[in-house]
């Protein structure tokens, strides 16, 4: 037992051995929470407290499920680890292949990911005579997915709705509901809304899971939303015994459905709860954390804690304030140079940005100096069309009635089964009651509406399902199901004469398909189809993060949420970015967006960098940017701020254009020029840096336009030789950008940056 917690700080022990009853531990970013709650079930075990079967955990990622997974069967050893720890969804897809019947779910449902319901979506809002641009399937779905986490049906969505938008999105939500009850599926938000239906209504199935796990225990509890709330409710309710990790300063999904307020108001919803705080942090170094501190302080709502360390305090950060998103992203990449230089490696660094538009020009910059990059929730392997396609073939061999799989397949390979053909079928098969499998199956049916040629077509089709049903029956593995299926279907002679181009890596994306569903097969002993599926629908963003390649990764702070890097570079720190512009107007959504720069902050060990551009590109016209408030509130003895001022009045940098970008903006006070060899050291004991000298008109008369031409050259006192790339303005409003030779792309003013041309 002593050896279980002797790795523990006094605070984490605390809250490990804590007694009975609901128990919230606030967590700080880098307290070490994963521990605690992995200690927390050890220590359960360990003293008899709990059985494996008896614990249920909650994570929110695959992957933080199979780390807790890991950690406790090191610490208890194999075998004696929880049965019960995974997402909330898998949770309630467990319970729901189990019980489900009780409230009318059947068995072998479908889980319609995001795509499925999108295109579903499509074919209810076609259905229905609506606008597919009014009433476009990404923004319906996002509307019903709030009803849903709200708890709110379709009728009490028709009955509260007072706009004309509002009754058509509950016309749209119930007939979504009904199509999703003729394929036999499940959304994502059903996985989580229909387990707690059942729980509220069948109060013997709900009491035997409630006595069954005597112990509760919920990671990022600040993530909830209020059916999970509910869900931890009705399954803690027998024994009380609830184990609550999260931090409140990092809840940044309301977007979709988090509620800091589960957190906050924890004992109201829990009365008699303990709370413990852990603030020791073991990640960052003392500035970083300062920073991030005095930040997040500027919020009111939140539980409140102070992050500290017995670290040394480490470097500054750094603000860089920059002409445009492009110098933007150069810079990024001088970064990785210096940081590689100094032994750091490339996926040492990542880059975070609040939106995914903003990768566009880093990623230009990157592509243009060769450097390796991974762009980290960008489209992910499982949403390749071609991996979609076969998935959708195993989809609809385990769940007949699944006409979105059946409508992606049934002509890709091209069988000349075009959408008039199937629409007919689909219609044929609604009419009778049947899936269209059966319909097809049925003698006389296809008669009353398909042409003999047609007929042969469809029947053919579903001949080949109905076979590899039957093998997936008989349990034929699913790495062996695939094989089949990519034969008969000759699945790899239709890549090639869809796009011979593109042919060989489709294929080889087919190919890791196959391998992904015999590492399954593997690692479950034999796993069925319907279990496969689930495990690939249930894959998120966090899950694909892959560490050790080397390479350069971008991500949005959201992504990078738990997780941890040497070197942070956040770009885009600009009000209307960072704050973003649809949250800024109100208290909460300014705190949230608060919350995001704090969790940016914090993901980092040694170094963070904060990037800001004076313009930005966007609906393709330039438009002025200012400084991200929260840069404000991070006090100047933690951060060297290099701002255009700063560099104007040293005359290096490159950028000296006095409001390039914004003319008459208002711009706090930057600090004093710093050097390039003093870089790092200003306000550490010893330094001799000087105040700026006075900038001298080096050029005279040559700031007059026409002085500097595309394709000339010339050379910088600090970036060396180079060639203009273009020339904007004249007189002291003139910027010159120059490709240098070793220094890359820099926009120069030459009035404070001289130039000499070389020809």
């Amino acid at each position: 037992m002593e050896q279980l917690l002797a790795k523990l700080n006094a605070a984490q022990k605390e809250a490990v051995t804590a007694g009975e009853g609901p128990v919230l531990v606030v967590a700080g970013a880098g307290s070490g929470k994963t521990r605690v709650l992995t200690t927390r079930v050890g220590w359960l075990l360990a003293t008899g407290k709990a059985q494996p079967g008896g614990i249920l955990a909650f994570t929110f990622t695959n992957r933080a499920a199979n780390e807790m997974k890991q950690r406790i069967a090191e610490m208890v050893g194999p075998g004696r680890e929880p049965f019960w720890v995974g997402t909330f969804h898998a949770t309630g897809l467990k319970i729901l292949r189990s019980d489900g019947a009780a409230i009318g779910v059947q068995p072998g449902f479908s889980i319609f990911d995001t795509d499925d319901s999108k295109r579903l979506l499509k074919e209810v809002t076609t259905g229905l005579n609506l606008d597919l641009k009014q009433f476009n399937p990404s923004a319906t779905r996002s509307v019903i997915s709030r009803y849903k986490n709200d708890d709110v049906d379709p009728e009490a969505a028709a009955q509260a709705a007072s706009s004309y938008v509002e009754k058509k999105y509950a016309e749209l939500y119930g007939g979504y509901e009904e199509a999703l009850r003729r394929n036999n599926a499940l959304d994502f938000d059903d996985l989580i809304v229909r387990t707690v239906h059942l729980l509220e209504q069948n109060d013997e199935i709900r009491e035997r899971y409630a006595r069954r796990f005597s112990h509760v225990l919920v990671d990022e509890f600040q993530d909830t939303n209020p059916l999970q709330l509910v869900l931890v409710k009705l399954l803690s309710s027998w024994h009380g015994n609830l184990f609550a990790v999260g931090d409140d300063d990092q809840s940044i999904y309301s977007w979709r459905g988090a509620r800091i307020e589960n957190m906050v108001d924890f004992e109201q919803f829990f009365p008699g709860a303990v709370v413990y705080r852990l603030e020791q942090n073991y990640r960052s170094c003392g500035n970083i954390l300062a920073a991030a501190n005095r930040v997040i302080a500027n919020n009111k709502r939140r539980k409140g804690k102070n992050l500290w360390t017995n670290d040394p305090d480490g470097d500054l950060l750094t603000e860089e304030e920059f002409i445009d998103e492009q110098d933007e992203a150069s810079r990024v990449v001088e970064i990785l140079r210096k940081e590689t230089a100094g032994g750091l490696t490339r996926g040492d660094v990542t880059v975070l940005y609040r939106t995914n538009a903003q990768s566009r020009a880093l990623e230009d910059a990157l592509r243009r100096s060769r450097v390796p990059y991974q762009i980290v929730g960008s489209l992910q392997f499982y949403e390749r069309k071609e991996v979609r396609d076969m998935l959708a073939y195993l989809k609809l061999v385990a769940n007949p009635a699944d006409t979105v799989a059946l409508q992606r397949v049934i002509n890709t390979p091209r069988r000349q089964l075009g959408n008039t053909t199937v629409g007919r079928l689909l219609d044929l098969a609604r009419r009778h009651g049947l899936t269209a499998g059966q319909a097809a199956g049925e003698e006389g049916v296809l008669e009353q509406e398909l042409a003999p040629a047609a007929r042969r077509r469809v029947r053919a089709f579903f001949d080949m399902v109905t076979r590899w049903r039957a093998r997936a029956q008989e349990g034929l593995p699913v790495p062996e199901l695939l094989q089949m299926i990519i034969e008969e279907t000759k699945f790899e002679a239709y890549l090639e004469s869809d796009d011979p181009t593109t042919a060989a890596s489709r294929a080889e994306n087919v190919t890791e398909l196959v391998n992904a569903a015999a590492a399954f097969d593997e690692a479950t002993d034999g796993g069925g189809l319907a279990q496969f599926l689930e495990q690939v629908a249930l894959v998120s963003d966090p899950d694909t993060i892959t560490d050790g390649q080397g390479v350069l990764r971008l991500m949005t702070i959201h992504t990078a949420k738990g997780l941890e890097f040497p070197v942070v570079v956040l770009t885009g720190c600009e009000d209307d970015i960072l704050p973003h512009v649809n949250s800024a107007d109100s208290e909460a959504g300014l705190e949230e967006e608060r919350r995001l720069f704090y969790v940016a902050l914090t993901r980092a060990q040694k170094r963070v960098y904060l990037l800001h551009a004076g313009r930005r590109r966007r609906f393709g016209t330039w438009q002025e940017s200012l400084p991200s408030r929260f840069l404000r509130e991070v006090p100047d003895e933690f951060i060297e701020r290099r701002t255009l001022g700063a560099a104007q009045e040293s005359g290096h940098w490159g950028h000296g254009r006095r409001g390039m970008a914004g003319g008459g903006r208002t711009r706090r006070p930057s600090a004093p020029a710093v050097r390039p060899e003093q870089w790092g050291r200003r306000n550490q004991p010893g330094s001799t840096a000087s105040p700026p000298a006075q900038p001298v008109d080096w050029q005279g008369e040559m700031n007059q336009a026409g002085s500097y031409y595309q394709g000339q050259l010339v050379t910088h006192g600090i970036f060396g030789a180079g060639v203009v790339a273009r020339v904007e303005g004249t007189g002291d409003e003139m910027l010159v950008t120059v490709d240098f030779t070793e220094a890359g792309r820099k926009h120069i003013n030459p009035r404070f940056a001289p130039l000499v041309p070389l020809d």
